[in-house]
């Protein structure tokens, strides 16, 4: 058996033997200019993926631009020259130099693709090879595997990074390809922008235009017979394409009695068996070849994906091939007799199981019981919608012209920064650009009603977030992100601006923050390093004005953040809504009813809301309250809605598939969920301020308040004395309460026990939430000639 090719850990030896050529040609960099006019193409795959279809359309769009491919060998260079490009030997002299006088690189597997000595500096777009089905590089511990200390270990990581960072453009072909690609890579969310993948394109068409699948399947046919193939026009096409496993045997290689069926199958079915091994890694199928099935290695045919036409079923284990097979709605037979082994080492985005919809064969019987159940037109049926939801997940556009938009990206991309965006815009953040809410988004609906015409850009990480109507969304690191913070004339934002953002002369930059301090901010944090008073004093520096809830936020501003200009204390935005639902002291039931329809809340339920803060010792969800224990307890008249931070986002969701739990961690609009409880269980959330305005009952669930108080934040008053509810420090007694609160309603004993205690706590930290605060907020913008 043969498993030539190449393999993570030999692969990335040779990157840390070659760290004096990296330094080297750096320096080079610096002084040989690069000449916009030239373009150097290359893919790991030879002459094809999405590069070829890039080139193809450039040359098109733009006939003067120099065409360059770099190559790998003669036949290559033949392939190249074929196309009408320039082919140039990677690793040679001349291979640099074009590489390092290129002002576009355009690549497909990797910087290896041209000479990876020569990028610095280039404009760079990485097209990938396929939607990530199996993990990447710094997803995967097989791509950056090396043996050594940890010193070399950590060292060829940052080379990974340092690589990853020269990419100026990731392409991928939907969302969630995009949010693979992102993690990957760990590059900012604006790096990577879904334009669909240019390797598809001619399957769009295939897809679509009946001429073009039929042109593939003659083709395809036509380098099968030349090989020495009979194959009749009626017969069917089966392509098996197993994955590459970093050099290890392929398990797929099928047993002497299992050849046999596999041919038995072709003769009974009408159909030939169309093997196509990895390139990196080919299998010993030669025992298995015969009249009906038939090798189509890469010495035949080099880019397959452009002839998936010409299949009328694929079967594959891991390979992101049966992703871009799927936009023919075609059926998909998942194969994978080493799924426990493959997923523990290379691992898999998500279960094999659900890309798959819970068909997956283990062994070849299996395979060709699928394979025969094809005859039967529900079967048939089933298999193809599975196709078509499958396409539908990660392939955006489905038009063929995803080469076109990766040039259209790549020319405004390279626009001056100041044309991406109008300098009278408002730029808006909330949480590092992870949520559209809190005090922006109640500034921008004010905005947006008053200055109807203003352009309004707002930060977001995933293009799956829905930014309000009219504004235009800014992936956070992309250039027009950069180019709104340093453009735009007011920003707006409820968090630290980073990434070394300096407010220009005739900039508003407003402060809006994210809630009351309870616990210690910034410089009252405990044991604060000299590290941290600087990164606090440095950022504080870049705001113009400060948005504040109350007097004692204004005092906590002060002292916290040392910060010396305007605060506008007038109650929060966010909370206007909440201020406006309530009808006396009393949250009127029709926004109630519209709150609890907008999370999915049962009419008929009894709301508690689990609401804790994050944590500074860990990144992890923060459920010190197990709410599916908690909502068992409480009976099935309830239901509990939980809600964490921002920064406990990607650590996981709340509640599973338990139908009484509704995680509304990412919903927009934190005053939603409120209006929403009929209580509302917090630990050292701000959010209790907000539900103080709507008067919303409040437990506070603090089994280690000694240990939050003493060691990891501590708080700027006396919660113990002041709070507005109990603090309770097991399930139990949340539980009692609430039931307590469903039974006897506003005469419930612990309520009214707390009413003093938060009739202080509203005069002293909502004393503006009125329901007009984002109006005086405006109304000082104008003032000010921010707006």
């Amino acid at each position: 058996m043969s498993t030539a090719g190449f393999d993570f850990a030999s692969g990335n030896l040779s990157k840390l033997l070659a760290l004096p050529k990296y330094l080297l040609s750096l320096v080079l960099s610096w002084f040989v200019p690069r000449v916009r006019s030239r373009w150097a193409f290359g893919s790991g795959a030879g002459v094809g993926e999405g590069a070829l279809a890039v080139a193809r359309r450039l040359r098109i769009e733009q006939p003067d631009a120099e065409i360059a491919w770099l190559v790998a060998d003669a036949d290559e260079a033949d392939r190249a020259r074929a196309e009408g490009f320039t082919a140039v030997e990677r690793r040679g002299r001349a291979g640099f130099w074009t590489t390092l006088r290129a002002g576009h690189i355009v690549v497909t597997h990797g910087l290896g693709d041209v000479n990876r000595f020569g990028v610095t500096g280039g404009f760079i777009v990485q097209l990938w090879h396929g939607a990530p089905l199996k993990r990447l590089h710094f997803d995967s511990p097989v791509t950056t595997k090396v043996a050594g200390p940890p010193l070399i270990r950590a060292l060829l990581r940052r080379m990974y990074r340092a690589g990853s960072r020269q990419v100026d453009l990731y392409v991928a072909g939907s969302p969630l390809a995009a949010e693979r690609l992102r993690s990957a890579f760990r590059v900012a969310p604006g790096k990577v922008r879904v334009l669909g993948d240019p390797r598809d394109d001619a399957i769009a068409r295939q897809a679509s235009e009946t001429d073009a699948g039929a042109q593939a399947r003659a083709a395809v046919r036509s380098i099968l017979e030349q090989a020495g193939a009979r194959i009749a026009e009626s017969d069917a096409l089966v392509l098996y394409a197993p994955t590459w496993r970093d050099g290890d045997p392929d398990p797929g290689i099928p047993n002497d009695a299992e050849a046999r069926a596999i041919r038995e199958a072709c003769a009974r079915t009408g159909a030939h068996l169309v093997v196509r091994s990895h390139p990196l890694g080919g299998g010993a199928y030669d025992a298995l070849l015969g009249d009906r099935v038939h090798a189509l290695g890469a010495e035949l045919l080099r880019d397959i994906t452009p002839m998936l036409g010409a299949f009328d079923a694929v079967i594959t284990d891991y390979s992101s091939l049966a992703l871009d097979f799927a936009l023919l709605e075609r059926p998909i037979i998942w194969f994978a007799p080493d799924l426990e082994r493959y997923g523990s080492t290379r691992g898999l985005y998500e279960p094999l199981e659900v890309t798959a919809s819970g068909r997956v064969a283990r062994d070849w019987a299996e395979v060709l019981r699928t394979w025969d159940a094809l005859a039967a037109p529900g079967e048939r049926r089933a298999l193809i919608g599975e196709a078509r939801a499958l396409a539908e997940r990660f392939h955006t556009y489905r038009d063929g012209c995803s080469a076109q938009r990766v040039l259209g990206e790549i020319t405004r991309l390279r626009a001056p920064a100041a044309e991406l965006i109008d300098p009278e815009g408002v730029f808006f953040e909330s949480f590092y650009g992870r949520q559209i809410g809190c005090n922006p988004l109640a500034l921008d609906r004010e905005i947006a009603r008053r200055f109807p015409d203003r352009p309004r850009y707002w930060s977001v990480v995933s293009e799956r977030q829905h930014v309000p109507e009219g504004a235009v969304p800014v992936l956070v690191g992309g250039r027009e992100w950069f180019a709104a913070r340093r453009y735009a004339r007011l920003l707006i934002v409820n968090d630290w601006l980073r990434y070394g953002f300096r407010r220009r002369r005739g900039q508003t930059v407003l402060q809006t923050w994210h809630g009351t301090m309870l616990k210690h901010l910034a410089l009252g944090r405990p044991n604060v390093g000299l590290r941290t008073r600087i990164a606090v004093l440095r950022e504080s520096r870049r705001w113009s004005l400060m948005l504040s809830q109350n007097p004692h936020s204004t005092e906590q501003f002060r002292t916290s953040y040392a910060f010396r200009g305007d605060i506008l204390e007038t109650g929060y935005p966010r909370d206007d809504s909440l201020a406006q639902a309530l009808a006396g002291h009393t949250v009127n039931p029709v926004a109630v009813r519209l709150a609890r329809a907008e999370l999915g809340v049962p009419p008929d339920a009894r709301v508690l809301v689990y609401a804790p803060t994050w944590r500074d010792r860990g990144v992890t969800l923060v459920d010190e309250l197990d709410v599916r224990s908690l909502a068992e307890e409480l009976g099935d008249e309830w239901v509990v809605v939980a809600r964490g931070h921002t920064r406990t986002h990607d650590f996981g969701r709340y509640g599973g598939a338990d139908a009484r739990v509704i995680d509304a961690s990412r919903h927009p609009d934190a005053a939603t969920v409120i209006l929403a409880a009929d209580v509302l269980v917090t630990d050292y959330s701000s959010i209790m301020f907000d539900a103080a305005v709507s008067r919303t009952p409040m437990l506070f669930f603090v089994p280690d308040l000694a240990a939050y108080r003493d060691r990891e934040r501590g708080f700027t008053f006396d919660f113990e004395r002041d709070a507005p509810g109990p603090l309770l420090a097991a399930r139990e007694e949340i539980v009692s309460h609430a039931r307590a609160l469903a039974e006897d309603g506003p005469d419930a004993e612990w309520l009214r026990q707390y009413e003093p205690a938060a009739a202080a706590w509203r005069e002293r930290f909502t004393p503006y939430d009125d329901g007009r605060a984002a109006s005086r907020v405006v109304d000082a913008l104008v003032a000010r000639s921010s707006l």
